[in-house]
C-alpha cells in the first residue's frame, strides 16, 4: 500500500520568477511531487511524496522541505494553512508589542487584514489611540527640524510622522504606506525604537499585497530577519540609502489567481517557447512505470486566434472525460495552457 505524505510552505519575498527558478532546481535534483500557488504576494509551495509505508513518506517530504527552507531562508513565514497576516499576529502575541498606523489610509489596510483574527485587538489599536483619536491625531506630524533638514524628502517625513506616532502612543511599531509622488515610487515603512525601514513597492499593487508588504516588513523586523534588496535601514533625521525598486521586482504583476485542471500533453510546435514564469503544477502520485500519453488529435491543438478564456475546478471537471488516477508529469504553467482548445468547424 502507498503512502503520501503533503508538506505547504508558506513564502514571502521573491518574486514569481524566483520561486519558480528554485523550484526548477529541486524539480532537476529529483523532487517526485511540487505545486506552487500565489495569491496577493503570498506563494504556498506544495511538496507530495509517495512511499512504501508512512515513514518512508514523512522522511522524504522532510528531507525536500528542508532543501525548499534552506534555499528561500527568511522568506519562509510559516507552512501549512498559515497566512501571514497570522504568522505576524502570533508574532506580535509572542513578544507582546503593539502595532499602530499613522494615518486612516494605512490603517485601513492593515485592519482589513487583522480585523478577521481573534485576538488582534490585543497587537493592533485599529486607530483608537491613534490616526481616529483627534487629540492625538494631530500630535502625529512631521517633526519641523526634520523638514527643514530635508526639504522635500517624503521617506523622511514618513519616518519622522511615524516617529512621533511612537511617541504620542506608546506603541511598539508604527507602519506608513506613502503612494506615488513625484521622484519617489510608493512605499511601507516600518518604525521602532531603533530607527526606521522602508520598502520600495512596484506600481499597481493592490491593497491587499500592500498590507502584506507591511506586514512581511514587520515580521523580519520582529525576528531580526534578512531584508529584501527593495529594503533600506536608517535613522530618522540622518542620512540613508537611496529607496528604490529591486530590478527583480520591477517586473512584478499584480495578484495572479490559478485554477487547477486537467492538460493535454504539450504539442511539439516549433514556435512555441514555454514561458516558465509565474507558476509551477504538477501531479505525479506514487512511482510508476513512464506513462505514454496518445498524440492529441489536430483538432485538439490550441488556435492561437482563439478568445482566451481561463478554467476553473468545474469548468474542467466538465470538459475533460472521467479518467483513472492522473500519472503526469512536472511541468510549468504557461499562458497557452490558460487557452481552451476549440475544435476547427467542419469543412464542406
Amino acid at each position: 500500500m502507498v503512502n503520501t505524505q503533503l508538506k505547504i510552505l508558506r513564502v514571502f519575498g521573491p518574486t514569481g520568477a524566483e520561486v519558480s527558478s528554485v523550484l526548477r532546481g529541486i524539480r532537476d535534483d529529483g523532487c517526485p511531487g511540487l505545486r506552487l500557488l500565489e495569491r496577493d504576494g503570498e506563494f504556498a509551495i506544495c511538496v507530495q511524496v509517495s512511499a512504501p509505508n508512512r515513514a518512508m513518506a514523512e522522511q522524504y517530504c522532510d528531507k525536500w522541505a528542508a532543501r525548499l527552507r534552506a534555499k528561500f531562508g527568511d522568506d519562509v513565514f510559516a507552512e501549512g494553512e498559515t497566512s501571514l497576516a497570522q504568522a505576524t499576529l502570533d508574532a506580535l502575541l509572542e513578544k507582546r508589542k503593539l502595532l499602530v498606523a499613522v494615518d486612516e489610509p494605512t490603517g485601513r489596510l492593515l485592519g482589513s487584514l487583522l480585523q478577521p483574527l481573534p485576538h488582534s485587538e490585543a497587537v493592533f489599536d485599529f486607530g483608537t489611540e491613534s490616526y481616529a483619536d483627534p487629540q492625538k491625531s494631530r500630535r502625529i506630524t512631521v517633526p519641523e527640524q526634520l523638514l527643514r533638514r530635508f526639504p522635500g524628502d517624503i521617506v523622511q517625513a514618513a519616518a519622522g510622522r511615524a516617529l512621533a506616532a511612537l511617541q504620542v502612543t506608546g506603541a511598539d511599531y508604527a507602519a506608513a504606506y506613502m503612494p506615488a509622488s513625484v521622484g519617489q515610487c510608493p512605499f511601507v515603512l516600518v518604525c521602532d525604537r531603533r530607527g526606521a525601514v522602508a520598502c520600495a513597492l512596484p506600481p499597481d499593487m493592490n491593497d491587499t499585497f500592500i498590507g502584506n508588504q507591511i506586514l512581511d516588513l514587520l515580521r523580519r523586523r520582529l525576528f531580526g530577519l534578512q531584508l529584501t534588496d527593495s529594503c533600506i535601514t536608517f535613522r530618522p533625521g540622518h542620512d540613508r540609502p537611496l529607496l528604490v525598486v529591486s530590478e527583480a521586482a520591477r517586473s512584478r504583476g499584480n495578484t495572479v489567481r490559478f485554477s487547477l485542471r486537467r492538460r493535454t500533453p504539450p504539442t511539439r510546435d516549433a514556435d512555441h517557447t514555454a514561458d516558465f514564469e509565474p507558476m509551477l503544477d504538477f501531479d505525479r502520485p506514487a512511482p510508476v512505470s513512464p506513462p505514454s500519453f496518445p498524440q492529441p488529435e489536430q483538432s485538439a491543438v490550441p488556435d492561437p486566434a482563439a478568445p482566451h478564456r481561463t478554467l476553473h475546478r468545474r469548468d474542467a471537471a466538465a470538459t475533460t472525460p472521467e479518467v483513472s488516477e492522473p500519472t503526469g508529469v512536472i511541468r510549468f504553467e504557461t499562458d497557452a495552457d490558460a487557452q481552451t482548445a476549440a475544435p476547427e468547424p467542419a469543412r464542406t
